[in-house]
């Protein structure tokens, strides 16, 4: 079964990463009365829950096994890019609301999380 091959712990990491993104974004998209974007991220999340059961269902054992350590992984690099964007916003004075900030914490925590993950594959 090729596809089960290609089916990673990061992979799968990855796209909860991004269903997280997406979560966090709605009360964002909500307090700006973006209803447009609301109901597509709606949409997405919908058809990303379905792909991770599905993947998860393909997804070899070994890797299944290796899952919790990614997603701590995700969760410290969400933590990190929200920190990080927080700071940001307060040494620029932006003082943006908290929504905002969570969103693009999140979204900076995802690309962390797939940039290290790489960096450490090929190193």
């Amino acid at each position: 079964m090729a596809a089960a091959r290609t089916l990673t712990a990061t992979r799968w990491s990855t796209l909860l990463g991004l269903w997280l993104v997406m979560l966090v974004s709605l009360p964002r998209y909500w307090l700006q009365h973006d209803m447009t974007r609301l109901a597509l991220l709606a949409i997405l999340m919908i058809a990303i829950a379905v792909a991770l059961v599905a993947f998860w269902r393909l997804m070899a054992s070994a890797q299944r096994e290796r899952c919790p350590a990614a997603i701590k992984h995700l969760g410290g690099c969400l933590w990190i890019g929200c920190l990080l964007i927080g700071a940001w916003h307060w040494i620029d004075a932006a003082a943006d609301h908290w929504s905002v900030i969570l969103s693009q914490g999140t979204a900076l925590g995802l690309l962390l999380h797939v940039v290290s993950r790489v960096w450490r594959r090929r190193h």
